[in-house]
């Protein structure tokens, strides 16, 4: 088994991403805002190349030194200005962003440079975290109290409005349910002691209906809660 399958097998959320980009061997991929590459390692043994770009130097430094690792040749990685990649107009075939439009303050910004370094026939996959009216406060909140670079997590309408700022229509969606432990999610963001707690006293005083919607569950201290993801298969308008 490669490195790249070991990276997709047991993260539904990595499986959805391939299955929405249909990566072929002649693919030339932009994975933007990369963080660590894990996106970009798992589409590596699928395409011709992935260029992974951030505008964070530690996720940079980190990723270089995972792929050391890895040893995944066909990737590469590079620090960017994300709503102005300095790259030409059609420069690959797939674009891919994943876990990572939330922190964009400018979103529709984002996707436009994305759209435009993508060739006229290529696609964009897009994948985040989804929110309802009744979860938008509370995930919203939590999320901010555990990664202060998180700018929000959008509802369907608000991802939409920002694919057709960037002249993106969608080709396909789907959506995945995820249900996570509150320790595991709170290593995964790397928390401090002090904000943890803070999280978990707020999700266990959240009103009971949203507590219902979330699916929250504590028992014997351990935590666990539930949301949707959805990724979204993009092209030009």
């Amino acid at each position: 088994m490669s490195p790249e399958s070991k990276t997709v097998q047991g993260d539904p959320s990595l499986e959805l991403v391939l299955e929405l980009a249909a990566p072929s061997i002649g693919d030339r991929v932009i994975d933007v805002g990369t963080t660590v590459g894990t996106t970009a390692f798992a589409l590596a043994g699928a395409v011709a190349s992935v260029l992974a770009v951030d505008d964070r130097k530690d996720t940079i430094d980190e990723a270089l030194r995972l792929n050391r690792e890895i040893g995944a040749e066909n990737v590469g990685f590079a620090l960017a200005n994300l709503y102005a990649l300095p790259f030409a107009d059609g420069a690959f075939t797939l674009a891919t962003c994943r876990n990572a439009l939330h922190r964009f303050h400018e979103p529709a910004a984002a996707l436009r440079e994305m759209a435009r370094v993508v060739t006229p026939a290529g696609r964009l996959v897009v994948y985040d975290l989804l929110v309802d009216e009744q979860l938008d406060r509370a995930l919203n909140e939590l999320a901010r109290l555990s990664d202060p670079s998180h700018r929000r997590y959008d509802t369907h309408d608000e991802f939409l409005e920002d694919f057709e700022k960037a002249g993106l229509k969608v080709t396909d969606e789907r959506r995945l349910h995820r249900t996570v432990h509150l320790e595991y999610w709170l290593e995964a963001a790397a928390v401090d002691t002090g904000r943890a707690e803070l999280i978990r006293t707020r999700l266990q005083e959240l009103p009971l209906k949203v507590q219902t919607a979330l699916d929250l569950a504590v028992a014997d201290d351990l935590v666990s809660f539930s949301y949707d993801d959805i990724g979204f298969r993009l092209e030009h308008a």
